[in-house]
């Protein structure tokens, strides 16, 4: 049963975060709407997306409390929580079993999972957030308007939370800061299971995850749902190397391949048999440059009141989930990371509402009950997002550079030996 005197929540993103936060509210009868920018749920070729895996603590318990556990199991690869390390040349070639419950899901999966928990009318499709505007009159209670490409606008929401990614249209109002380049990038290309390499990648991948490493290059091989392989080429380059007359431009397969593969390429000094799975790569290519925020923007402000707009400013009717909010290289956390914040939003959403399913006598009772929730979710969020993006920097040194390989296996085994001793 809703809480009928509670203006609905606009959540702006239908990814996993915000589909994750929508299917919690419907499990308490909280009123809401997702604002989804794909013009339907089928999937284009730009949100295909990987392999996931998800964590027992972050993802997975935001998808228990979602009730969403039996459905999960029914898809999750537990049989894909292994990682191939090696370097370059194929030396240090070792593989480990995960040492967490993280099982993986195809994010395809994951997506059509959290749609399918929710009733189809809370979504409204093909709309892109143009902009979010105030029109009231009071700067202490604003008045949100979303405006969308489309022509349309959306108001009277009780809260708007942005689940609307790294270029996220809702977080100008929070901070200025915006996400910078790392100085990498992944070029991603498949293997399907009639590829002539497909054998090859069976046999050193498995169902699991394999990544060879380099100084400026790295090499990642994971295996899907529908068994077929992801190829990931991550290089440290320009911003622009993949986009149209760029040195590896993905609209043109072959100057994109010459590009990785010839005698001045990216990969040219690597073993014949990790060369052979980028030659055998199907396309289309697609590009993945790696964003990060700054960790800064997450400090607290002084008390003296601090006059830097990079720094994280509350926004009354108003918080960020996911990307749109911390954004970072990819480790393996970020999806966790995202489903996680939703839970952490609807716990403190429930904590002002309580058992009793509160209802409001007036909008300001409202406004002021999420606004303490928003207070007590970026609380806990703010300083969780600076370490994560942290822990991410620290992480991306670790995955590159000549030696790697041999750090990653070493890394590996003492997690394994810290295992077998706590009787893991």
């Amino acid at each position: 049963m809703a809480h009928s005197k509670l203006d609905p929540i606009a959540i702006v993103g239908g990814g996993p975060c915000g589909l994750t936060f929508a299917r919690l509210l419907e499990t308490a009868g909280i009123d809401y709407v997702v604002f989804e920018r794909e013009v339907s749920s089928k999937p284009t070729p730009r949100f295909q997306g990987g392999t996931l895996d998800l964590h027992s603590g972050t993802g997975q318990e935001a998808l228990r409390r979602a009730g969403l556990s039996a459905e999960f199991e029914k898809v999750a690869r537990r049989d894909a929580m292994t990682m191939t390390v090696q370097d370059s040349q194929g030396n240090h070639r070792s593989t480990f079993g995960e040492s967490r419950d993280a099982p993986e899901i195809d994010r395809l999966q994951l997506r059509q999972m959290l749609l399918d928990s929710i009733p189809a009318h809370r979504i409204r499709w093909g709309k892109t957030l143009c902009s979010v505007e105030d029109v009231g009159k009071k700067p202490e209670a604003p008045s949100w308007v979303l405006r969308f490409s489309d022509g349309t606008t959306e108001g009277g929401f009780s809260l708007i939370v942005g689940a609307d990614g790294a270029w996220s249209k809702l977080r100008q109002k929070i901070t200025s800061a915006t996400p910078q380049y790392s100085g990498r990038i992944f070029i991603e290309g498949h293997l399907s299971l009639d590829n002539p390499t497909y054998q090859a990648a069976l046999d050193m991948v498995g169902a699991g995850n394999s990544m060879a490493t380099g100084a400026k290059t790295n090499l990642v091989v994971q295996q899907m749902g529908d068994r077929s392989y992801r190829i990931y080429m991550g290089l440290v380059a320009p911003e622009t190397i993949a986009r149209p007359g760029g040195e590896a431009d993905v609209t043109d397969m072959t100057k994109a391949r010459a590009a990785m593969l010839g005698p001045d390429g990216y990969f040219a000094n690597w073993a014949p048999d990790l060369r052979a799975f980028i030659e055998a790569a199907e396309g289309p290519w697609r590009a993945w440059p790696l964003y990060r925020m700054d960790s800064d923007v997450f400090l607290p402000v002084t008390e003296e009141g601090d006059q830097d707009s990079s720094r994280w400013t509350s926004a009354r009717g108003m918080t960020l989930l996911g990307d749109a909010a911390h954004i970072s290289i990819p480790n393996g956390e970020g999806v966790n990371q995202a489903m996680y914040d939703a839970l952490v939003l609807f716990d403190s959403i429930l904590g002002e509402l309580g058992d009793d399913k509160a209802e409001f006598e007036s909008t300001g009772a409202q406004e002021a009950a999420l606004a303490r929730a928003v207070v007590a979710y970026e609380a806990e969020m703010l300083p969780r997002a600076r370490d994560y993006i942290l822990r991410c920097i620290d992480d991306i040194e670790m995955f590159w550079g000549e030696d790697a390989a041999s750090r990653l296996v070493q890394m590996f085994n003492e997690i394994g030996q810290k295992g077998r001793e706590e009787g893991i």
